[in-house]
């Protein structure tokens, strides 16, 4: 066979996604798109606002020189600088530009920090029912996901957690609100969360990192409340894109933050950069950072 074993059985094992892809295609075309709702992408149903719409004109018609040239790989400077003032509230932490990693949506920010953090066989705690992809980009870079379950209603069950750490255990991704299931984690959750993985970490001796994995924070509803990692763990990693929020996937823009008070958090911090381009990323389009 052309193609390798392993990407064959990963091709078999998620051949339901473009299942469900293909069975809303027909369901729309026989009662009407209107009448369908497909929730198999995540695609947004909404258009992006029109100040988004104006800012893109206006940077498509800005002639300063060097607007289109290559970019400092982590990103344009003034737009980190801002996305670390505007984040630095929600987060109770004081953030800089420094801290922040401009990328290729959520997806390219989850891929280049397993890659950064992940040695062969290294484990990642995803909790059930979890974005399946999470399992592909775990295996990209030679670390293994680890499925926990959660309780009925779909929150964490810290007992199932604390008996999947071990010594492999090197990260923990949530996911909140959750997709596909729509939990908002409390605030007293993300506490005990953390008071979780800073009993492992201090009993391993090295970190176990939080990887709060977070494109639909700002989409919630009848105040509830999604509060931000950053403010309770210290070795977390916040990433998060304009894909939902601002309807924007196509774009493909999103950033990483690393917590200023995180363990080899300056290593990190390169480690992502250096990742940014080796996974041929290359960083963001340079059109769009500057206008959301």
């Amino acid at each position: 066979m052309a193609i390798s074993q392993k990407v064959t059985g990963f091709m078999e094992n998620s051949s339901w996604i473009r299942k469900m892809f293909e069975e809303g295609i027909r369901l729309k075309k026989e009662f009407g798109e209107e009448n369908v709702f497909d929730l198999s992408l995540g695609n947004p149903v909404i258009e992006p606002p029109d100040e988004v719409r104006k800012a893109l004109i206006e940077s498509a018609r800005d002639e300063s020189p060097g607007l289109h040239r290559y970019m400092p790989n982590a990103g344009f400077a003034d737009v980190r600088a801002a996305i670390a003032e505007s984040l630095s509230p929600e987060c109770k932490v004081v953030l800089s530009a420094n801290d922040v990693v401009m990328v290729c949506g959520a997806a390219g920010g989850l891929n280049i920090t397993l890659k950064t953090l992940l040695d062969p066989g290294d484990e990642v705690i995803i909790f059930t029912p979890y974005f399946v992809e999470y399992l592909f980009y775990a295996d990209n870079h030679g670390g293994k996901a680890v499925a926990v379950p959660t309780l009925d209603d779909f929150r964490l069950d810290f007992e199932a957690l604390q008996n999947a750490l071990n010594e492999k255990t090197k990260a923990v991704i949530i996911n909140s609100p959750n997709n596909p299931t729509g939990v908002v984690y409390s605030r007293q959750e993300l506490q005990e969360l953390a008071r979780v993985l800073k009993a492992h970490s201090d009993k391993l001796g090295k970190a176990v990192y939080l990887i709060s994995d977070d494109p639909y924070k700002k989409i919630t509803f009848d105040g509830v409340e999604a509060p931000n990692i950053m403010e309770f763990y210290q070795n977390s990693i916040y990433i998060t894109s304009h894909s939902k929020d601002i309807a924007l996937p196509g774009e493909r823009i999103g950033f990483v933050v690393v917590h200023p008070q995180c363990e080899s958090a300056g290593p990190l911090m390169a480690g992502l950069i250096f990742c940014n381009r080796a996974l041929g990323f290359v960083k963001v389009p340079a059109l769009i950072p500057p206008v959301v």
